[in-house]
């Protein structure tokens, strides 16, 4: 498998992925990182450098067949949903725009499965992901993100290194439920076991020192209202910072930035004012390993 590196706009975590499966969301990110630069051309992908891009085995040719079909219906079902300020007649406004990642996205193979053909053509309302980068942009190995079994530990791979030189990064529980596409009825219970259980097991391979923890309120019965990642920050150059959050009161001095224009997810000032109230201790906040 070549050592790609995985380039596209922070916006493309937004996307919902709950039903998507591990195999077809590495060849999704195999296709997002061949994509590159390349503007709105058409792209051919064939069966095998396809498979080595994803770090798929093909050990059967219908077992293949029926992830490349999967992969195209989930496609063909997502859209983006861009949300942002903008004028209406000379007054502050709000605009919503649902745009289609793909003008088209097209599979084609012999009975057989011996020949495969992937085409793919991103549309001109979606490019700026992939080609019009600027500081709001992450990169990650495709070979790392290919190795994680837990889709969920896949999202959190890629909401994480949104943060790598910072090494800390919280959510508060409706915004990790929005960004992981979670079922509505998750309880805090069903995150544990189901995302950061797995996720500790996963992750710490590529967040040195990665440590999660829950954040309480102190209203009656203590319920979790967020969840607190640190790890070491690694530099520019992909190095570690030894020691640059060790304590406490340099987590708390990090403002949380917009994290998503997902229409589901919390309004970035309620997340503002979370982190406000737990700076004047009108929150207390219990941290503790989960």
């Amino acid at each position: 498998m070549a050592n790609e590196v995985v380039k596209h706009h922070n916006d493309l975590n937004t996307i919902p992925m709950r039903r998507w499966k591990k195999e077809e969301m590495n060849f999704f990110f195999a296709i997002i990182a061949k994509l590159r630069d390349k503007g709105t051309k058409e792209v051919v992908f064939d069966k095998y450098s396809l498979a080595d891009l994803a770090n798929y085995s093909i050990r059967a040719n219908k077992d293949y067949e029926d992830v490349i079909s999967k992969l195209v219906n989930n496609i063909l079902s997502i859209s983006y949903l861009e949300k942002k300020e903008t004028k209406l007649n000379g007054k502050p406004a709000y605009s919503l725009k649902r745009m289609n990642l793909f003008n088209s996205f097209e599979a084609k193979w012999t009975t057989n499965l011996e020949d495969l053909e992937l085409i793919v053509k991103v549309s001109e309302e979606f490019e700026y992901v992939l080609n019009r980068l600027d500081s709001e942009f992450l990169t990650y190995e495709l070979s790392e993100f290919t190795q994680i079994r837990s889709t969920y530990s896949k999202t959190l791979y890629r909401l994480l290194k949104q943060w790598r030189s910072i090494g800390v990064k919280e959510y508060s529980i409706k915004e990790l439920k929005t960004l992981l596409d979670t079922p509505k009825y998750y309880a805090p219970s069903h995150i544990n076991k189901n995302i950061l259980i797995p996720a500790r097991e996963e992750l710490p391979k590529f967040f040195k020192g990665l440590k999660v923890k829950t954040i309480k309120s102190n209203k009656r019965g203590t319920p979790v209202i967020g969840y607190l990642f640190t790890w070491e920050p690694e530099k520019p150059n992909g190095k570690w910072i030894e020691g640059k959050y060790d304590s406490k009161q340099e987590i708390t001095k990090i403002l949380q930035p917009e994290y998503s224009k997902n229409d589901e997810a919390d309004d970035p000032e309620e997340i503002k004012s979370l982190l406000q109230k737990l700076k004047k201790d009108e929150i207390q906040t219990a941290i503790e390993d989960i």
